[in-house]
Parts: structure tokens; sequence; C-alpha cells
């Protein structure tokens, strides 16, 4: 079996799709003020100290619009905005032409599962398997607490767990992903490419 592994904010599409998911989520009129009182919570200066700014406006970002969403709440969230993202048509035409050859594609991204599988779903493109930052449940909804964001290191821990869980042996023949952070991804594949404003490079 081959496998083609693909990154998807700012690799399969234009934008940062978090963004559009607190929008749809949260009525935008009240997303700045949101922003705002994020801000001035910044007292909180431990999480700033031990996981920078980004994170723990991110954190208070999930906390604030996903506490009691529902898996088919983002689902659906992912199929409402997919109209509004902008695929990189140089990327989206290599993983088509990988699935017609027969290659297995997986999606792996920072961005909640049931989201992205909206957008994918809405947009109908052949992935076979989303992975994601996985949120907490409670009563059978989210939080808006998550553990470890599915980034870097922990993209290759996922893929490795997901081969495993589903007992096979794939040959991962393809990645793309952004650089930095998709550096370890990448690795994994026997041909990597790093996608930089649409255009795609040889990584390795």
């Amino acid at each position: 079996m081959k496998l083609a592994i693909f990154d998807f904010d700012e690799t399969l599409i234009k934008e940062n799709s978090l963004s559009y998911l607190f929008k749809n989520i949260l009525d935008s009129k009240y997303l700045l003020p949101k922003l705002l009182s994020i801000f001035f919570k910044l007292s909180t200066f431990t999480n700033v100290y031990n996981f920078g700014i980004k994170y723990t406006i991110k954190r208070h970002l999930y906390l604030s619009c996903l506490n009691g969403v529902s898996e088919k709440q983002l689902f659906e969230s992912g199929e409402i905005v997919s109209g509004k993202l902008t695929p990189l048509s140089k990327v989206l035409d290599k993983l088509i032409e990988l699935d017609k050859k027969g290659v297995r594609i997986w999606i792996i991204t920072a961005t909640p599962t049931p989201f992205v599988k909206g957008v994918i779903n809405q947009l109908s493109w052949p992935v076979s398997e989303v992975i994601g930052t996985e949120l907490y449940k409670h009563n059978g909804v989210f939080t808006g607490e998550f553990g470890e964001e599915c980034i870097k290191d922990e993209k290759v821990k996922v893929i490795k767990q997901a081969i495993e869980l589903k007992g096979i042996s794939p040959l991962i023949t393809d990645a793309y992903g952004n650089l930095p952070v998709d550096i370890p991804m990448l690795m994994l594949a026997s041909n990597a490419y790093s996608v930089n404003n649409g255009n795609i490079y040889t990584f390795k």
C-alpha cells in the first residue's frame, strides 16, 4: 500500500482555516471583543511564559468558541466555510494525481479533525483519512480543551499510531507541508515537498 501525507492549512489551502472556524462558531461581531478580552487576560503570565503568547491566545479561543460545541456542529462548520477557503491548485493537482495512481491520501493537520473532515466532504476531495488536533469531550460535546497540538513531532507520532492501529505497513511515497514546522513529517516520505505561497519545492 502506498500512502501520501499532506498538511492542510497553507499547504492545500491558502488560508489558516482556524480563524474561519472561530468566526463561524462565534458570530464574527463578537470575535474582536473576545480577542480583546483575551489580551487583557494575559496577566496569566505563567501560561505566556511557558507556552508563548500565540499558544496562550489559541487555547483561550478554543475554550471560548468550542466549549459545548458538538462534533456534528464542527463538521457542519467545515462544510459551511469551505466555499470561503482558497485551494492551492498546484498542490491539489498533485493530490488528485496521486489518488488516480492508487495512492491513499491522508491529511495531517493542527486544525480539529471534524472541521477539516467537513471541508473535505464539501469539496469532494479524495482523502481517506484526516488526523488533526483532538479535542476533549464531556457528555458528548467538546470542552474546548485539547492535549498535544498536532504539529511538528506530534504529527509523526499520530501517523505512526494510526498505521499501527490499522495494522498496515504502507510505503509513504510523498509528503507535502510547510517549513520548518512540518520537517519531521516530511522526513517520513521517500519524496518530500515544501509549499510556500502555493508553490512546490523539493525538500529532499
